[in-house]
């Protein structure tokens, strides 16, 4: 049992990295969002009862309050404020309906004039926050990826209108990636496979993850950012697929696995909002790319899949995210970037 204050604790959390999701006023129970563990809740609850019945239903309370149940198998750290009560060692020994993993930490604390001082502060920190949040998935509407949609859905019913996207020569075409033709100069089947796909299907899924994905990164990066995360990206996922596979190939997973990269790039520039945010959408374009491994088996191009991802990474760092003015880093990313096309080109051609 330690001695503080309700309020004061509360403040400190959120100066750590929580963000307050809701308060039961009079500021008898709040309940904080732990953003730098991504999987934690901390319920502060505070009573003025003597008995641990009491007490355990004021805490009920206020999960109901919160309605904490939604929040699954994630852990939850129950902190209770007031006086010492009269039977103190009943309270550590119940247990709560929720599937959460509890733990509860007491506190005797005795209200004092700083209370509503650092309530003040922990509110106010809390939204500069959220309002910092909000700023960093601002920087753009998402009107390119809509369009890359809209350009993918035109070349795939031109395509089915001539023949079959199933037929070899049909995806000849319409630019599919054929290494003998690629090393005859038309370099353009580097970029054209990524609007390009081999069935409905496989249109769909990667129309679905790119709906899911290509927004938030278009947010956060800006829409010319996005446009060119998405066209280098599935451009070196295309060379890599040159450089290591004979095959011929389409499908925009390549430059999809570009924006997972442009994501993993966000990631490593502020861990705890990208452990945060960003896990549904990763989660999403994993499971895709799973179920189509699946149903395409062996012809998935996992090398695209590859140097999308290293390749979306790298010119990730050559844009930059809209507030970064590391000029030297950009100079260093630049030179991996075009390093790693160089390689793989010069591989896939040497190679063939």
């Amino acid at each position: 049992m330690t001695t503080a204050c309700f309020w004061e604790d509360i403040y400190h959390k959120v100066e750590k990295g929580g963000r307050i999701e809701g308060i039961l006023e009079p500021s008898r129970a709040v309940i904080v969002f732990d953003t730098s563990a991504g999987d934690r809740y901390d319920l502060y609850v505070r009573t003025e009862k003597a008995w641990a019945n009491h007490v355990g239903a004021d805490i009920v309370a206020a999960l109901n309050g919160f309605r904490l149940s939604r929040i699954g198998r994630k852990h939850l750290t129950i902190h209770v404020y007031g006086d010492e009560l009269i039977d103190e060692e009943r309270l550590r020994d119940m247990t709560f309906p929720i599937a959460a993993k509890v733990r509860l930490e007491r506190s005797v604390c005795v209200s004092s004039m700083e209370e509503d001082r650092f309530r003040m502060l922990a509110v106010g920190l809390d939204r500069q926050k959220k309002s910092e949040l909000k700023k960093r998935f601002s920087f753009g509407k998402p009107q390119v990826v809509y369009g890359i949609m809209f350009l993918t859905l035109l070349v795939m019913w031109l395509a089915e209108s001539v023949g079959s996207t199933f037929d070899p020569n049909t995806l000849i075409t319409f630019g599919a990636k054929v290494n003998p033709l690629i090393d005859d100069g038309q370099w353009w089947r580097l970029i054209t496979p990524m609007f390009l796909h081999i069935g409905w299907f496989h249109f769909a899924i990667n129309m679905f993850a790119l709906w899911s994905l290509g927004p938030l990164v278009e947010r956060m990066y800006g829409s010319f950012r996005f446009l060119i995360i998405y066209l280098v990206g599935g451009i070196i996922a295309s060379t890599a697929s040159y450089a290591f596979s004979d095959s011929i190939s389409a499908g925009a997973s390549g430059a999809l696995f570009g924006l997972v990269g442009a994501l993993l790039y966000f990631g490593l520039r502020d861990r705890s909002l990208f452990m945060k945010t960003l896990g549904p959408p990763l989660f999403i374009m994993l499971g895709l790319n799973v179920g189509l491994a699946f149903v395409l088996g062996a012809s998935l191009d996992h090398f695209a899949h590859a140097g999308g991802l290293i390749g979306g990474f790298f010119v990730s760092g050559v844009v930059g995210l809209p507030d970064e003015t590391n000029r030297t880093q950009r100079v260093l990313f630049t030179v991996f970037t075009v390093c790693l096309f160089g390689i793989l080109y010069g591989y896939g051609y040497g190679y063939s």
